[in-house]
């Protein structure tokens, strides 16, 4: 069994840790980073999907010291162990994106990923629903789908691309099929617009289901 492995790196304001816990089948991954801005979850997951992890589980929040903390629990397309030279190769790329620049596209691009997003079946029985609860300040996003590999990092990038911030989200992988709901708001702070925004991004969304 591999040990729970950790990397930390602090500099001024910089803080990325990173942890790993084996599971029988699958592996429990965390990521704090101490940038709290839009972006966060894009760049994880597209970095997990780069290195081929399959995301099962995930949970997303902020803690109140301001760090973003993601936990997921993930599995390897080929079967592999999550050991110590791949969480040191997934925090080289986490770093390059959080704190020297690298652009996600530029990323996925390297690895040979972004023109191959388009290639695939849809799924008929996918189901996004968007709506603004009046008890909160909060836009809500569920999503129901047929599981495939790179699906979340998709979603993330077209909510990214439309200027919608992650508050915090759920995933989860079951009997094949994903159940994922988000907390969203606008990067201004807002809720989403129903009449303007909801129906753009719900056919961003079911363009890549």
């Amino acid at each position: 069994m591999i040990s729970t492995a950790e990397k930390l790196d602090i500099l001024p304001k910089k803080i990325l840790h990173l942890s790993c816990v084996p599971r029988k089948d699958t592996t429990l991954l965390k990521i704090t980073v101490s940038n709290n801005e839009m972006g966060i979850i894009y760049r994880s997951t597209s970095v997990l999907y780069a290195h081929g992890w399959d995301i099962l589980e995930a949970v997303a929040e902020t803690s109140e010291e301001g760090y973003v903390q993601d936990v997921f629990v993930v599995r390897s397309f080929n079967g592999e162990d999550m050991d110590e030279p791949t969480l040191r190769l997934i925090r080289r790329d986490l770093n390059s994106l959080f704190f020297e620049g690298m652009s996600v596209i530029d990323y996925m691009e390297s690895h040979g990923l972004m023109r191959n997003q388009n290639n695939h079946l849809s799924d008929p029985t996918a189901v996004v629903k968007l709506y603004n609860p009046l008890s909160s300040d909060f836009s809500v996003m569920d999503i129901r789908m047929k599981d495939k590999p790179g699906v979340l990092f998709q979603i993330t990038q077209i909510l990214y691309l439309f200027g919608v911030d992650i508050i915090t989200f759920t995933a989860l992988t079951e009997d094949g099929r994903i159940r994922d709901s988000f907390l969203l708001r606008m990067e201004t702070g807002e809720k989403l617009d129903e009449k303007l925004i909801f129906p753009r991004l719900k056919r961003g969304i079911e363009s890549i289901l």
